[in-house]
C-alpha cells in the first residue's frame, strides 16, 4: 500500500466548461419546478434554453426571467439551473422579446449573471440564451456607467446596439477562438455550452470561459477582458468602438482541460468510498511545525491523483508546507464527504513556464491555479485551491496527460486575500460606528510548516507588490504565542523599526484596512468615510493604492528567521485570486443576520452578561449568502483582540465557543463576535456584531 503523503493524488488537469457548437441548440437538461398549468401542445411550444457558467457550471442556481413588462414569460412557476448549469423556460403563448435573464449564485461567491435576447423563438422551437460573465459584460456596455442589472431594471434594450457590441467583442476574441479551436460563428449568447463533468469533457466553446476572464480595468474601472495566462487587460469593445484584440493563449493551456476532467473523475471515485475504506491509516502525532495530522495510506481509488516522486512525476505534492495527506486530511477523514459530488475545477490563473529558469525546475514548468469545488452529502458546498503543473514526458497509455496536481511547492504557510467586512455597532452613538470595511490580508503562519529553519524561528516577513507602499509592509510574530498568523509591524518595509499593531500589546491584526463607509444603510453605505487613525488603517501618505489590488496580481513575501535582518532566508510569491471589493459595494452583497442567541449575548443587562466558558451564538442563513465557516469572540477588550477561531461545520447556523472564555460583559465594557464566511473564491468575507 502506498502512503498518502507520497501517493495520494496524481492530477490530470483540464479546463471544464467548454463553449462549443454554433446556433441555437437546446440545453442538455433542466431543473425546473413544474407549474400546475397545462403547457401548450409540444409542437407549439417555444422555449428559452441555455447554460449559466463562469468557468465552471453554475449549478442549482435560481433563474429570474422577465419580459418588457417586468413579468415572467415562463409557464414554469420557478426555474433553476441543473447540475450542469442548464435551464429551460417554456414561453407562454403570445410572449415576445425582449427577454431578460438573471442567474444568482446560491453560494454568493459570484455576482449575478445577466443575459438578454431581442429575438422571440418561433412556436415549436428553442432559442439558446447563455448566461455568463461575457454576456453580462456585453449587456453592461449598453449603458453608462456599465451596469448589466441597470439594463434589466430598465426593461428596454436596443437590439442594434446589442448586436454591435456582441460583434465587436467576438472580433476581439478571434485570436483566442482560433487558438482553442472554437468553430466559426461563435456567439457568447447563442452558442450551445456543454459543461464538463467528472465523467465527460465539455465542448470547445465552454473552454472560452476558462481561458477568457472578465475584470474591471485597474486604471479606468471599465469592463475589460484578459486570458488566464496573460493578465494584461484589454478594454471591452462598445457599440461604437471595436477595441483591441486579445492575444492568443499559450498552446499548452488547451491541454489542461483533459487533465482537470480526469482529476474530477478520480476525486469522484475516491469519495464514493466510505471513510473507513478511503483513509486507511492516519498519523495524528505530527506537530503544527510538521504540518499537523496526515493520512498515510489510502485506497487504490484514491491513489495517483497528485504528483509523487515514485509515480513518474519526479516530485512530491507540497502546498504551503503541507503534503498531500495533510492538505486533504479533512476531506479524506470526513463522513460528510462520502458521496460528495465534484465539479471540474475552475482555472483561476495560469503561468507559462519561464524560459530563463533552470530546465526541469518548478519555475520552468507551465502551471495553473485550480479551484476544486464540491457539494458534500448534506448538500453543503466547499472547495480547495491548489496548483497543477505540466511535466513534459510523463504521459502514459493509462494516464494520457502531462499535467499533475503538484501544489505550489512552497514550504511555508502563506496567503493573500482581499477582505470585505460588515461591522455593526449595536449601541447608538458608540465608536466605532457601524460600517462596511475593505482591506487586504496577508496570512503568514509563524507556528506552521516551515516556521523553523536551522533551529531559528520565523520572526519577520516583508511583503511587496501592487497597491502596497514602495518599500512594502512588514509583519512580525504576535505576542500571542498560539496565533497562527503574524501581525502588521510597520507600513514602510523596515526590518529594524516597528510596533505591533501600533502599541506593542494588540494582537490579531494581519489586515490592512483600506477604506470604510459612513454607515450600513442609505447614502451612508455608499459614501466613504475618513479612515480611523489606527495603525492597521491605511493613512494618507502611507502609499497604498486600492486600484492596484486586482487579480491575478502577485506579491513577494520575504521571510526572515532568528535575528536576520539582511538578505531574506526564503522568498515566496503569492497570487491574488479575487478582485478588491470596495467598501461602498458592501451593501449590495448578501449577508447573514444575527440570531437571537447572538443578540442576547450582546445585552449587557441580559442573562448571558457574565463570563461564559461555552457560549452558543447563532445566525440566520441568507439563501443568497455564503455559509459561516468560523466564529470567535473578543477576549481582550483592552487590546481589541479576538480569541482562536472555532470552526463551524458546513451547513450549521450556530456554534458553541467552547475553545475560549468570553469575558464578563458590563455597561462600560465591550463585547463583540466575529463570523467568517466560508468563501470559495480565495477571498475573505466576515461580519462583526459589537456592543460598546
Amino acid at each position: 500500500m502506498r502512503s498518502a503523503s507520497k501517493s495520494l493524488l496524481a492530477l490530470c488537469a483540464g479546463l471544464s466548461v467548454v463553449l462549443g457548437g454554433c446556433g441555437g441548440g437546446g440545453s442538455s437538461g433542466t431543473a425546473t419546478t413544474p407549474t400546475t398549468s397545462t403547457p401548450p401542445a409540444a409542437s407549439a411550444v417555444a422555449q428559452l434554453t441555455g447554460t449559466a457558467a463562469t468557468g465552471a457550471a453554475l449549478a442549482n442556481s435560481p433563474v429570474t426571467i422577465t419580459n418588457a413588462a417586468g413579468n415572467s414569460p415562463c409557464v414554469e412557476t420557478s426555474v433553476t439551473t441543473s447540475a450542469l448549469g442548464s435551464y429551460s423556460c417554456t414561453l407562454k403563448a403570445g410572449e415576445t422579446a425582449p427577454f431578460f435573464i438573471v442567474v444568482t449564485d446560491p453560494t454568493g461567491d459570484k455576482p449575478p449573471l445577466v443575459s438578454v435576447s431581442t429575438t422571440t423563438p418561433p412556436a415549436g422551437s428553442a432559442l439558446t440564451l447563455n448566461v455568463t460573465p461575457l454576456t453580462t459584460a456585453i449587456v453592461a456596455q449598453l449603458v453608462s456607467p456599465a451596469d448589466a442589472l441597470a439594463v434589466v431594471n430598465s426593461r428596454t434594450v436596443d437590439a442594434t446596439q446589442l448586436a454591435a457590441v456582441t460583434s465587436n467583442v467576438v472580433a476581439q476574441l478571434q485570436p483566442v477562438l482560433g487558438a482553442i479551436g472554437v468553430p466559426a460563428g461563435y456567439d457568447p449568447f447563442t452558442t450551445s455550452i456543454t459543461a464538463g463533468t467528472p465523467d465527460a469533457a465539455g465542448n470547445t466553446a465552454d473552454l472560452v470561459l476558462d481561458v477568457v476572464k472578465v475584470i474591471a480595468d485597474p486604471a479606468t474601472g471599465q469592463p475589460a477582458i484578459t486570458t488566464v495566462d496573460n493578465p494584461t487587460p484589454v478594454l471591452l469593445a462598445t457599440a461604437s468602438g471595436s477595441g483591441s484584440t486579445l492575444a492568443a493563449p499559450t498552446a499548452p493551456l488547451a491541454t489542461l482541460s483533459e487533465g482537470t476532467q480526469l482529476a474530477a473523475l478520480a476525486l469522484k471515485n475516491c469519495f464514493a468510498l466510505p471513510t473507513s475504506t478511503r483513509a486507511l491509516a492516519t498519523d495524528t502525532s505530527l506537530t503544527s511545525q510538521q504540518g499537523g495530522p496526515t493520512v498515510t495510506a489510502v485506497a487504490p481509488e484514491c491513489q495517483d491523483i497528485v504528483a509523487q516522486s515514485t509515480n513518474g512525476a519526479g516530485m512530491d505534492f507540497l502546498h504551503n508546507g503541507y503534503d498531500a495527506g495533510q492538505f486533504f486530511y479533512n476531506w479524506l477523514t470526513s463522513d460528510s464527504m462520502t458521496g460528495a459530488s465534484f465539479s471540474v475545477p475552475e482555472v483561476m490563473a495560469y503561468y507559462p513556464g519561464s524560459t530563463s529558469a533552470t530546465p526541469g525546475s518548478f519555475a520552468s514548468l507551465d502551471r495553473a491555479i485550480l479551484n476544486f469545488r464540491f457539494v458534500d452529502v448534506n448538500g453543503n458546498p466547499g472547495n480547495a485551491i491548489t496548483m497543477a503543473a505540466r511535466i513534459p514526458g510523463t504521459s502514459t497509455a493509462s494516464r494520457a496527460t502531462d499535467w499533475w496536481l503538484t501544489g505550489n511547492q512552497q514550504a511555508v504557510d502563506t496567503n493573500v486575500k482581499m477582505v470585505i467586512r460588515r461591522s455593526e455597532q449595536l449601541k447608538s452613538g458608540a465608536n466605532p460606528a457601524s460600517a462596511f470595511q475593505a482591506g487586504v490580508q496577508f496570512l503568514i503562519n509563524p507556528i506552521g510548516p516551515g516556521s523553523v529553519q536551522g533551529g531559528n524561528s520565523l520572526q519577520l516577513a516583508r511583503v511587496t507588490g501592487p497597491g502596497l507602499p514602495a518599500g512594502g509592509i512588514t509583519y512580525t510574530v504576535s505576542s500571542n504565542a498560539s496565533q497562527t498568523w503574524m501581525d502588521l509591524w510597520n507600513k514602510t518595509g523596515s526590518l529594524t523599526t516597528g510596533s505591533a499593531c501600533g502599541n506593542g500589546t494588540t494582537t490579531n491584526c494581519p489586515i490592512v484596512w483600506l477604506e470604510q463607509t459612513a454607515g450600513l444603510t442609505g447614502t451612508a453605505a455608499t459614501t466613504l468615510a475618513t479612515n480611523p487613525t489606527g495603525f492597521s488603517w491605511a493613512q494618507a501618505g502611507d502609499g497604498f493604492d486600492a486600484t492596484q489590488f486586482v487579480r491575478p496580481a502577485q506579491y513577494q513575501i520575504e521571510l526572515f528567521y532568528g535575528t536576520n535582518t539582511g538578505t531574506a532566508d526564503l522568498t515566496v510569491k503569492k497570487t491574488l485570486l479575487s478582485d478588491f471589493v470596495r467598501a461602498t459595494q458592501g451593501a449590495g452583497l448578501p449577508w447573514n443576520t444575527a440570531g437571537s442567541q447572538l443578540l442576547a449575548a450582546l445585552d449587557p443587562a441580559g442573562s448571558l452578561a457574565g463570563s461564559q466558558a461555552a457560549l452558543t451564538i447563532d445566525w440566520t442563513q441568507n439563501i443568497a449568502a455564503q455559509q459561516i465557516g468560523g466564529a470567535t469572540s473578543m477576549v481582550n477588550t483592552a487590546s481589541g483582540s479576538y480569541g482562536p477561531q472555532k470552526g463551524v461545520p458546513r451547513g450549521a447556523t450556530s456554534v458553541t465557543l467552547d475553545n475560549q472564555t468570553v469575558p464578563a460583559f458590563t455597561t462600560t465594557s465591550t463585547r463583540a463576535f466575529l463570523l467568517n464566511y466560508r468563501m470559495l473564491d480565495g477571498s475573505n468575507k466576515s461580519m462583526v456584531y459589537r456592543y460598546k
